[in-house]
């Protein structure tokens, strides 16, 4: 059943210098009623949200595909969380986005 993370909904909005805005959520495609790693920290255990809720990747990996290769320069906005991993962080720079901000983007114009 696709759905939404059982432990916290993230949403990652890419906006590029040129205004275009690509967003990604962390939504699996096998969704729990509740989470498997509930009982862990923050940024542990992110093994079974791929090999049990099937999540294709984080919001922040997701907006960046996205993209198809629009990134550059851009500005990530995290909304549902406080931080972005080390493998976001470094898939972002990859990417070339310029800054990666917690919370919400600004309105679209």
């Amino acid at each position: 059943m696709k759905g939404p993370c059982a432990k916290q909904v993230v949403t990652a909005t890419i906006i590029t210098p040129g205004g275009d805005r690509f967003v990604g959520m962390n939504h699996c495609e096998n969704a729990q009623p509740t989470c498997p790693r509930a009982s862990m920290p923050s940024g542990v255990g992110y093994e079974m949200c791929v090999d049990i809720c099937q999540q294709s990747g984080h919001a922040e990996v997701n907006a960046i595909r996205a993209s198809g290769g629009e990134a550059m320069g851009g500005v990530l906005y995290l909304e549902g969380h406080t931080y972005a991993c080390s493998a976001c962080q470094s898939a972002a720079v990859a990417a070339g986005v310029a800054e990666i901000v917690i919370g919400m983007p600004p309105e679209a114009p």
